[in-house]
């Protein structure tokens, strides 16, 4: 059987994949071989890492189930980030069994991929994630787990776990960052310190901290810090400064920071100290006044760009290893804008009572009607910003009732009623939705029918 190629609808289209059959296709033409076929199907290639700048070329593999000899395969660009032009229409279909785009931006894409035959039948999509980085990304350093000794015995460290994104072989930068008052050792008492795998050999009982920097030759990581518990019947409490992250552009400037995963093995209370590392160029932000003493104090970012903060704690007797944690403040020109969802289209459908004397009718109004709006599915996506609601209604008609809620109820106006007429009367109901800085818009529509009936 010789495959067939051809495009469909303006979307790739590819046909040169074998038939799926259990047995092979007989001489005698009489054999149905295709009787045992199980329809389309198609297998996307594995999700993708790419960086930006280079092309996405997923591929698929599968068979079609038909007793002709023709088989599409449909390629869709399902979805882009949000700054991207990048759509179906961007697919390079020069070879049909890898469609190719350059991506413009960083970010996830996702491209579908289907199969069909020529009765009509079509399999289910595959999905294939492409994701998009920037160039040469700064390495990661690890230096492994926090560990415990005792007083003169060597502590092997291992730095194994650090990686580049890029694959790139990295050399290692270890270094003795604090000791306790008790101890006489600097970074020059580590062995083999420029090493994945360097020693040192703790003389006193305390916390010491070992810090780890790798480079890839280009870029720096920044510094990992482990600690060295050395013999004592008090463990020294663990201070948690929360999860580093890049923050939403509606972020509030006066900022909590969360120290409360901190605590002490003994159960001891833990007294805070919070610092500043560092901050934007120019920045003169601070913490409020005596707030690095709290659990979670507020500090008032004042620039856009990254602060990085340092949280150790005490138990009243051993101060713990610092505990590192940094928040990226991003200006509103970055902000996502939210998304609108008026809810459900409203029909209201009513019979006016008529009356008649003399042959003439006289008909009740169509009466006032309750719709119930719902806009809760509004959200923000991609920056998980708090939205406000807004529920308009340009005619002015309608009685809104919680014009700021997401949910509403509305009374729409009663209106003349003609006999044996269905009168409709129709209204748009905007949803605005806001986060900081954009505002989104939905319609839904309320259609009120009402028809002037007479019941003798």
């Amino acid at each position: 059987m010789t495959p067939i190629l051809r495009a469909s609808f303006g979307i790739l289209a590819l046909a040169a994949i074998p038939a799926c059959v259990v047995v092979p296709p007989s001489e005698d033409k009489g054999e149905d071989s295709a009787s045992a076929c199980a329809g389309p199907s198609v297998v996307g290639s594995a999700d993708q890492s790419i960086t930006l700048g280079a092309a996405a070329a997923p591929t698929a593999s599968g068979a079609v189930c038909t007793s002709g000899d023709e088989a599409i395969l449909t390629w869709v660009v399902e979805s882009a980030p949000v700054d991207s032009a990048i759509d179906t229409s961007d697919l390079d279909i020069s070879d049909p069994a890898t469609p190719s785009f350059v991506p413009d931006v960083v970010g996830t894409y996702v491209v579908s991929v289907t199969a069909s035959d020529s009765s009509g039948a079509v399999s289910a999509a595959d999905y294939i994630v492409i994701t998009v980085a920037s160039g040469n990304a700064a390495p990661l350093a690890d230096c492994g787990n926090n560990v415990t000794a005792e007083v003169d015995q060597r502590v092997d460290l291992d730095g194994s776990a650090s990686s580049d994104p890029e694959g790139a072989a990295l050399e290692y930068q270890w270094s003795l960052s604090s000791v306790p008052s008790c101890s006489g050792l600097s970074a020059a008492d580590m062995f083999n310190a420029s090493t994945v795998n360097p020693s040192v050999v703790p003389d006193c009982a305390g916390v010491f901290v070992v810090g780890l920097a790798v480079t890839d030759g280009s870029n720096w990581s920044g510094a990992d810090f482990c600690s060295i518990t050395v013999a004592s019947t008090n463990a020294p409490p663990v201070a948690d400064a929360g999860d580093s992250s890049a923050l939403s552009p509606c972020t509030d400037q006066n900022f909590e920071l969360d120290g409360y995963g901190s605590y002490d093995p003994e159960g001891a209370d833990l007294s805070y100290a919070w610092s500043l590392l560092t901050a934007p160029s120019g920045s003169t932000a601070s913490f409020a006044e005596s707030e690095e003493a709290l659990a979670n104090p507020v500090f008032h970012w004042d620039m856009v760009g990254t602060y990085t903060f340092e949280l150790r704690v005490n138990d009243g007797t051993y101060d713990s290893p610092p505990d590192i944690v940094s928040y990226t403040f991003t200006d509103e020109s970055a902000n996502n804008r939210p998304i609108a969802n008026a809810g459900e289209d409203q029909t209201i459908v009513v019979a006016a009572e008529c009356d008649t004397a003399s042959y003439v009718f006289t008909c009740a109004d169509c009466p006032q009607e309750d719709v119930t709006l719902d806009g809760t599915a509004s959200d923000d996506p991609i920056d998980g910003d708090d939205v406000d609601f807004l529920w308009s209604d340009a005619s002015g008609e309608l009685t809104i009732a919680s014009r700021y809620s997401p949910e509403t109820q509305v009374l729409t106006p009663s209106f003349p009623a003609t006999y044996n007429v269905a009168t409709t009367r129709g209204w748009d109901v905007v949803l605005s939705v806001s986060d900081c800085a954009d505002t989104d818009t939905d319609i839904v529509k309320i259609t009120y029918t009402c028809t002037g009936e007479y019941s003798p």
